[in-house]
Formats: C-alpha cells, structure tokens, sequence
C-alpha cells in the first residue's frame, strides 16, 4: 500500500499560530480589565452587563496567568518558555484550590482577594468561582504544562475535549440562566468567562496546529478547509439554539410545546444551513481544484499531440532514475522519430503534418498502459518511459507500435516510424540514458528506417544492436 504524505498548508499553519498569540493577548486584556474594576471598585469593568454574573477576581487572575503562559510557550528562549510552564501550574493550583474549597469546608483566602465589591458576585461564596470554572482551570494549566510533550499528547488532547465540553455547557445553558433560573450550576458562570475559557482552548490547540486535534484543520486537503470553517460554528450551535429556546418559552410566553415546535424548526434550518454552507465550499473547492488540475495538464501537456511536453518527461525521468537507484527498479527507455517527416511537411504542407502528430499521438498513447509515459521530445520525436520494463517487454512494445503505424490508414501516404530501445542501468544519468536509446535510433534510421535497434544496458554509449 502506498502511503500518501500528510501535508499542511503554510498559510493555514502561520494563521493558527497568529491566531494563538492574539487570542493570548486578547485574555490577558479582557482579565485584566476585570481585575481593573476589581481594584477600583468599579463593577461595571466586571460582568457583561448589569445585573449579570461577574467574573472573580481569582478567575481573572487565572486567565492572565494562562494568557501570559500561552504567549510564552512558543519563545525561542528556554528560559521564557520554562516560565510559561509555571504560570500553567499556577493556573492549575487555582483551580485546585478552589474545588478543595467546595470539597471540604476550609478557607484558603483565594475566594476574598478583593473585598471591594462582596455584592457583586454570584451563588452562596460572591468571591468565588462556580465549580465548573475552578475544574476548568485544572484542565487550562494542565494543558499548558502538557505543550511540550509530545509523548503525552493524547492526554492533552483530552484536557483540551473536557474543555471544550465545560465551555460549550456553560454556553448552552446561559440561554436557560437568561430565563431567570440562577440556581443552575452553569448559569452561574458568567458569559464571559465561559467565552474566555473557549478562546483560551482554541488558543492553546492552535499553538501546536501540525498535532493532535488542530492537525486535520491545517492540512492542505477539502477535510481541512471544511474543518477551519464549520467547526466554530458547530461549537458554538448548542449555545444558541439552548437561548433560542428560553427565548420563545419564557420572554415571548409560548407553551413548551410549541417552543420545541419552533426549536425544531429552528434548529432543522442551522443544520440546513451548515450543509448548505459545506456544499457550498465542497463546490468552490472542487472547481478550483479542476482548474488547478487543467493548468497542470497545460503546462505539462504538448498542446498539438496531447502528449507530455519536455517539461513533464524530464520530471518523469528523474523520479523513474531516483527509484531505480533507492529500489532497483529498472525501467526501458524508447526514442521514436517519424521517418522522412521533412519531406512530407513539404509535399503536403504543415497542416498535413500537424495532422501527422496528432495521429501520433493517439496511436502512441492507445499502445501504452496507464503507468506508462509518452512524451513529445521535439519536433517529430517522441520517448516513452515503460516503469518496470526490461528490453524484451520494451522490444514487444516498440513492435506493437510499429504495427499500428503499418496499419493504419493514413490520410495521404504511409508513414513510419524508427524506434531506439534502451534498458536503465543501476547509476545512470537521465543524459546517459537518452543518449544511448539516441544512438539505438540514428542506427535504426541509417539501416533503412521502419525498424527497431535495440541497445544492451551494460553497454557503453553508442555500442547497439540490431533488432527485428
């Protein structure tokens, strides 16, 4: 089985990594703007809105800590990035302490860093944050500590689902929190906690984008596009369609009943819409892809014949000599050339002659198998690489084609062919090799043309001999 290499896109991995960094620096601001308000007393700096949950002094600190480690996992200097490390464990002792606290009835001070604004926060302890937001924190400074180790990935990659499953719940249920049911859990996290946390997962994931999760979304392939495009959205649907749902049932006052009728509806449309959106992309991707393809083939393609041009044969060439030389896998070698076409170029014109190529072309590529190769060489020459082909299969092949020429009814006389036969030789050059099926060919022309010469791959340049 051959195995296809995994290729990432450049740009795509460049834009993870910035896309990193900015949403560190991005955390670190929005915490510190909370903590600002904390300091000063100013709890419009600390919640969303009026009247909504606030983010903790203790969480804001948490985040800054885990955007500062996030931004400094990624410096060059051992020392910067050993830091950042620390941090993380930082972030997670936060966290850690804070669901000992829940556990068993102690006070290790975290909860009242700030005794400013003690109305301002949420639930039975107002300085401290709900449970999921402190297990979010464990799993946030694991994460950090985990980036550099490689042999340990898929535990990273599950803090980063358990993540990503807190976020999503927190957002999912805010919608229900929205309706006025404080009691819940989760709608005791403040939204932008909830978003933080989210941004701060997608971060540390696009910190390493060749592995793990992110590796899928950065590759070079339809997967990946639809990966970059579809997954947010698919993230962030749960969230919406939970407030979507309060929304009819408890601000518009409709019965459940009918607020799950309109919730299907509603939420049969977004799934419409993602595959109406997919589609979209699966189009523009597949046609750009096939435009991709017919530039290829023009400029690999000899417009007259249809055959491979010079450019496409010397790239085939090389690849056929790099397996010969890693894999001994021999390979044949054939030069043509039409007989006496200068002369038929000057009976019946250049227009007759085109048309003498293009047929060419055709009775060439219906002789061949699909591994083969038929390129244009020049001018009225032509060479055909046969992948694991010695001289013998080579010969039956040149005979072939030599028949079909024979054979075929030409639209004003008939015309021939003169064929070289080389086998690749273990350290051949691509020059050595052409020039020895070259010299097979001058012998078959100067033996009276319409016949085959066929050269031993042990011999020297120029050494041939002549075949049927």
């Amino acid at each position: 089985m051959i195995t296809v290499p995994f290729h990432h896109d450049s740009h795509v991995v460049r834009g993870f990594l910035q896309f990193s960094r900015a949403a560190a620096a991005l955390i670190c601001a929005v915490a510190l703007v909370v903590l600002a308000g904390w300091c000063w007393n100013w709890p419009r700096l600390t919640t969303v809105w009026p009247g909504q949950a606030a983010m903790t002094a203790n969480a804001a600190i948490g985040f800054v800590l885990s955007g500062s480690s996030l931004l400094l996992s990624r410096h060059a200097s051992p020392r910067w990035s050993g830091l950042g490390r620390w941090l993380s464990l930082l972030v997670l002792a936060i966290g850690e302490a804070t669901l000992v606290e829940y556990l068993w009835p102690t006070d290790l001070g975290i909860d009242h860093l700030f005794g400013g604004l003690p109305a301002h926060g949420s639930g039975p302890w107002p300085g401290r944050m709900a449970e999921p937001v402190a297990a979010g924190f464990v799993l946030l400074g694991g994460l950090g500590l985990l980036l550099p180790v490689r042999r340990w990935l898929y535990l990273r990659e599950g803090l980063a689902v358990g993540l990503l499953a807190i976020a999503m719940s927190g957002l999912a249920s805010y919608g229900i929190a929205l309706a006025g049911k404080d009691d819940m859990l989760f709608g005791r996290m403040p939204i932008h906690t909830m978003l933080l946390l989210l941004l701060a997962t997608l971060g540390w994931l696009s910190a390493t984008p060749t592995l793990g999760l992110t590796r899928v979304a950065t590759a070079d392939t339809l997967g990946g596009a639809l990966a970059r495009r579809l997954l947010l959205p698919a993230l962030l649907l749960p969230g919406v369609f939970a407030f979507v749902f309060e929304l009819l049932q408890s601000w518009l006052g409709l019965s459940e009943t009918l607020a799950s009728v309109f919730m299907t509806l509603f939420s049969g449309g977004a799934v419409a819409g993602l595959v109406w959106w997919a589609a979209n992309l699966f189009d523009k991707l597949e046609r750009q892809r096939r435009e991709s393809m017919l530039l290829r083939n023009d400029a690999d393609t000899d417009i007259l014949t249809g055959l491979a041009n010079r450019r496409a044969l010397d790239e085939a060439l090389a690849g056929l000599l790099h397996s010969q030389r890693e894999h001994d896998r021999m390979f044949s070698l054939l030069m043509l050339d039409l007989d006496r076409f200068k002369t038929f170029n000057d009976e019946f014109g250049h227009l007759a002659g085109d048309q003498v190529l293009r047929i060419t072309g055709h009775l060439l590529r219906a002789a061949l198998r699909p591994s083969d190769l038929a390129a244009r060489y020049g001018g009225e020459e032509f060479v055909l690489l046969l992948p694991e082909t010695d001289l013998a299969g080579a010969s039956e092949v040149a005979m072939r084609i030599l028949d079909a020429f024979r054979t075929f009814e030409w639209p004003h006389r008939l015309v021939t062919i003169s064929i070289g036969v080389a086998q690749s030789a273990n350290g051949d050059a691509a020059e050595n090799l052409i020039r020895r099926a070259d010299a097979a060919l001058y012998d078959a022309k100067h033996a009276g043309c319409d016949q085959i010469v066929v050269v031993a791959a042990v011999a020297p340049p120029g050494a041939a001999r002549a075949g049927a």
